[in-house]
Formats: structure tokens, C-alpha cells, sequence
């Protein structure tokens, strides 16, 4: 996530937020890059999202296209 928000974002800030509660790990990345990140469009995001899913765990991306911010949000179960 820090590697795509600097190489394709050109994102000068960044600020990750994790949180554990009711067996639910919550990890959440914000950055204010160019935005249009798509996991539907590469490799990177998605494969992400293939590795959540071994652990029933989700990816969510918010990023509108020209101008950010990117928030992706990651849930694992964690019990």
C-alpha cells in the first residue's frame, strides 16, 4: 500500500490506522495521492484482495479518480 500510494499516486502524506475489536483486525490506509486506484485495473490491490480472502477477509478502495483522497480500509477475523 506505502509503495503504490508513493510510485502511483505521487501521495506526499499517508497515515495507516489499525484496530482490533469484537475479533475483527481493521487496518486502514489513507493517502492524499491523485486518487483512481482500482483494484480492478492491476495486480497490485488485487492481489491483495486474493490474500484477504484466503482469511475470509476483506478490501474495500475509496478513490475517485483526479483527486483522492485514497482510503483503503483491510478486515481480517482475528479470533
Amino acid at each position: 500500500m506505502v509503495t503504490n500510494a508513493v510510485r502511483h499516486a505521487s501521495a506526499r502524506g499517508l497515515q495507516i490506522r489499525m484496530a482490533q475489536a469484537d475479533g475483527l483486525l481493521r487496518i486502514e490506509v489513507v493517502d492524499d495521492g491523485v486518487g483512481g486506484a482500482d483494484p480492478a485495473r492491476g495486480s497490485g490491490l488485487a492481489g491483495v484482495e486474493r490474500r484477504l480472502a484466503a482469511f475470509d477477509g476483506i478490501l474495500a478502495v475509496s478513490s475517485p479518480p483526479g483527486g483522492g483522497p485514497t482510503i483503503v480500509v483491510m478486515e481480517v477475523p482475528c479470533r
